[in-house]
């Protein structure tokens, strides 16, 4: 399979996928009220705190959650029909963002942090239904394609929500912002459950026809629990060198992207001096202009068969080696946007090629719990990375040189996918017996 993603083919995976398209918009009204929350509530906590460990702190709350709950929320995306767990988890998520409109005082800044905390939670039973469920509405030949489109989709409602939510702080206020964001996940969850139930039950019970063909019986409390069908999925990944070395490029990724988060708002408010959220939202809205280019170059250079996504994984790390190092000794914001966004680019190439690779080699039964591995993985990373340059930035250490180091931490992750393409090789010569 070598779906090139021309204008003509993209448009034809929209319009000939009624409930991919459904999908779609949802995640577009969802995803972008989230941009426009976290350009204002960046600004508030450095606004109320002046600490750059506060944006830490709240990634952290962020990404840690989601890393405790992934396995569970894998599980119930295999167990339960993923349509209803989505709905629940954009109405419960609209509830919470409007518990930010209580923050005021510095004192109240516990509130960020349970709000996320509680978010990340929720948005971590989301994200494993929605990967499992994308590649049963589009044909296998289309999902490259759909991948695709899902990732220009965060990649261009980051960018423009990062701009319309600095506007917005800066005319309308903050609480406009969190309002908005807390509309968008209800007008996603009304476009959600209009996917077919018929559809949503027929997945379901080819899941679990398909895990009785594969797993012997547990016990009664290990069923309760998912504890079974948990050790069924780290036995999938432990027993497949292909699926391991794919989940190792997200996590290799979160290496350098959580201490870059942290550093993105540092550097908007106070490097580069442009306060008010302004220098936030443009950094982010660089972000998501790059994220936008990257997988439609990458393919349309070297297409969508396995190896090319690959190969295309190896050059994406390599700009973010040289990328981030680049805006760590930019002078101005312009200079340090231009190299972020293509830094991005090389991010947003390991996500679609990474997810694209994943979907191919993982059956239905187990990609809830696979896709919750992943996330969990990158999760793991990227609290670690954001917790280290948090606290080293509150320390007296240079922004320039964090973010330096950001871009050589690429270096890891991608020494150890070149060390794994033996293992593809001698994967694809056993399947070819």
């Amino acid at each position: 399979m070598n779906a090139q993603p021309s204008p003509r083919r993209l448009w034809a995976v929209v319009r000939d996928n009624r409930d991919f398209r459904r999908l779609y918009t949802a995640n577009a009204v969802s995803q972008m009220g989230d941009w426009f929350n976290v350009v204002a509530l960046f600004s508030l906590l450095l606004e109320l705190t002046g600490k750059g460990q506060a944006v830490a702190i709240a990634l952290l709350t962020r990404f840690v959650p989601s890393f405790l709950a992934g396995p569970a929320a894998g599980v119930l995306a295999d167990r339960l029909p993923r349509r209803t767990i989505m709905v629940a988890s954009d109405l419960l998520r609209a509830a919470l963002v409007l518990c930010l409109l209580f923050i005021r005082r510095p004192d109240q800044v516990w509130i960020a942090y349970a709000v996320v905390t509680a978010h990340s939670i929720v948005s971590a039973f989301f994200e494993p239904a929605q990967a499992a469920l994308l590649p049963n509405l589009v044909s296998p030949e289309d999902y490259p394609l759909a991948a695709t489109l899902e990732n220009s989709l965060w990649s261009i409602t980051l960018a423009a929500g990062s701009a319309l939510g600095g506007a917005c702080l800066a005319f309308t206020g903050r609480d406009v912002a969190f309002g908005l964001d807390a509309l968008s996940f209800v007008g996603s969850a009304l476009l959600i459950s209009r996917l077919p139930k018929g559809l949503a039950k027929r997945l379901d019970r080819d899941a679990s026809t398909l895990q009785q063909e594969v797993r012997e019986p547990g016990s009664p409390i290990e069923n309760l629990l998912g504890l079974h069908e948990l050790r069924e999925g780290f036995r999938y990944v432990a027993t497949h060198a292909k699926v391991r070395a794919i989940l190792a490029v997200k996590a290799g990724f979160g290496l350098t992207l959580g201490g870059a988060l942290v550093l993105l708002a540092y550097f908007g408010e106070k490097v580069f001096a442009h306060g008010n959220g302004l220098g936030i939202a443009t950094l982010w809205t660089a972000r998501g202009v790059g994220s936008f280019a990257g997988p439609f170059v990458a393919f349309w250079l070297v297409g969508t068969d396995e190896h090319a996504l690959r190969r295309s994984v190896h050059w994406a790390f390599a700009l973010l080696v040289v990328c981030y190092t680049a805006f760590a000794v930019s002078p101005h914001i312009a200079e340090a946007a231009i190299a972020l966004a293509i830094a991005n680019a090389g991010g947003s190439i390991l996500w679609t090629s990474g997810s694209t690779l994943l979907q191919r080699f993982v059956p239905d039964a187990v990609r809830g719990r696979v896709a919750a591995a992943e996330m969990g993985g990158f999760m793991l990373a990227l609290t670690g990375s954001t917790l280290t340059v948090g606290l080293l930035l509150d320390r007296g250490v240079p922004a320039r040189w964090l973010m330096t180091a950001c871009g050589l931490a690429a270096l890891a992750p991608l020494a150890f996918w070149a060390s794994q393409q033996r293992a593809f090789e001698v994967a694809d010569a056993a399947a070819q017996r």
